[in-house]
């Protein structure tokens, strides 16, 4: 039995192991967050800046073309020519004149650039690019009509090498974000559910070992006080539970011990000494009675303790269930001719609480006045406006002024030298079980105790 509990707790031990953790879990939801909105950020900061450089080129390749386009001069028989300045040169780079389709000043060198601009001349304005170099044409009018065009370039690889240098800036500092982002989650969800640990930690310490211990106000956080309240209702549960169970068996044991010490002591005469048929037959019903009494026990306790967890439902009749009981306590003291019983309950008075409750809960407090009562006793039922309530009295001596909240204490016995006495558990037995079924029990005065019951 022993390796199967290491065997299982080994087992639970790998399970919780293999379990991912809140922190990790927490920190790799927020990584990943942070990624897809670095990546719209990245994205969108590379495509703006794309479309601005693609803008600046335009921009530079417009203005130069106008500056070129004003050195431009027609004639009066629409032939173009060019003005010769101080800056032609400079000017001159990357620049193409075309009268009609023939070049009149181009830049040196030729092949592809040579290829695009040729193919640009007489048209415009007009956007074309390819191999490196972006150009533009703008056309030179007289007289309404085209008579030349200007083509500038220029080269994009400086637009395009800054792109791909802040893509690459982007992308190391979106993952330089993602690796300091990632450890501030991190030591922010260890911050955070540390305090959390510590909590199941003392929760745990706590159920074990310290009922009364209990969180404090003190935590920070709205969650981790919600956090607090939770737990400490668990362990006010768990309190209720274990002192239930404690208070359950120490009632169990000491209003026991009593009937089963008159067993034994009966069986222990039986067997000593010879005795004639008429007293081992009263040696057998006092045994009989005996045990029917710890039987009785034995259901009141198991009934209060069940209806403490769970609420009793259902209904019934009070005057059929009172009259059981009364039948019951005349049938086992026939031959006892000085007690009686008055009996007055309204013919179909129901409760909403099941029978065997309700006989648990009358039972006892009809026991205790048929032990003091010295001749009668009388149940008296009725309904209220919201309540059925049943009146249980008796004759005798009535209980001590003063001690009206400690007869329903737990084994008190104001009455210890009575023959009859019991164990003291008969009243504080019934009160709980009638509260525990939305009822209660309560001492009026004398020896009258009430009864009230929900009603159907």
């Amino acid at each position: 039995m022993r390796s199967r509990l290491l065997e299982a707790s080994v087992i639970a031990s790998s399970d919780m192991t293999r379990r991912p953790s809140l922190r990790g879990r927490v920190s790799a939801l927020g990584l990943v967050i942070i990624t897809a909105w670095l990546a719209v950020l990245t994205t969108a900061f590379n495509f703006v800046l794309a479309h601005r450089l693609a803008a600046d080129v335009d921009t530079l390749l417009r203005t130069r073309a106008a500056a070129a386009a004003a050195t431009a001069v027609v004639d009066q028989h629409g032939h173009m020519s060019i003005k010769e300045g101080s800056d032609d040169e400079a000017l001159d780079t990357g620049i193409w004149f075309y009268s009609g389709n023939r070049a009149i000043e181009r830049p040196p060198g030729g092949g592809r650039a040579q290829a695009r601009a040729d193919a640009l001349a007489g048209r415009g304005p007009e956007y074309a690019g390819g191999g490196g170099i972006r150009l533009y044409a703008i056309p030179i009018r007289s007289g309404g009509h085209q008579v030349g065009t200007v083509v500038t370039s220029v080269s994009i690889a400086p637009y395009v090498r800054t792109r791909e240098q802040a893509l690459i800036g982007s992308i190391v500092v979106a993952a330089f974000t993602l690796v300091g982002a990632y450890l501030a989650l991190r030591l922010a969800a260890t911050r955070v559910l540390r305090t959390v640990d510590a909590m199941t930690l003392q929760a745990s310490e706590w159920s074990a070992s310290a009922l009364t211990k209990r969180f404090g106000p003190e935590q920070r956080f709205h969650e981790l006080h919600i956090l607090a309240e939770t737990l400490n209702g668990v362990l006010d549960r768990l309190t209720a539970s274990v002192r239930h169970e404690r208070r359950l068996s120490a009632e169990l044991s000491h209003e026991l011990r009593t009937p089963l010490s008159l067993i034994l002591a009966e069986i222990d005469l039986l067997l000593t000494r010879e005795h004639d048929p008429a007293q081992v037959s009263a040696a057998h019903a006092q045994v009989q009675e005996t045990a029917m009494r710890m039987n009785g026990i034995l259901e009141t306790l198991l009934s209060a303790g069940r209806a403490e967890i769970v609420n009793a439902a259902g209904s019934c009749r009070v005057d059929d269930v009172v009259a059981a009981l009364v039948q019951q306590r005349i049938t086992r003291r026939a031959g006892i001719p000085h007690r009686s019983y008055t009996v007055d309950i309204p013919e179909g008075l129901t409760a909403g609480v099941e029978a065997a409750v309700v006989e648990r809960v009358l039972a006892p407090i009809i026991d205790n006045a048929d032990r003091f009562a010295t001749a009668n006793v009388a149940i008296i039922g009725r309904r209220s406006s919201d309540s059925v309530l049943v009146d249980v009295s008796d004759d005798g001596p009535g209980v001590p002024p003063g001690n009206d909240n400690a007869i329903f204490e737990p084994g008190v016995q104001l009455n210890a030298n009575h023959p009859s006495r019991g164990a003291g558990l008969g009243l504080p037995l019934a009160r709980r079980l009638a509260r525990a079924a939305a009822g209660d029990v309560s001492f009026i005065a004398g020896s009258t105790f009430q009864v009230r019951l929900p009603p159907a």
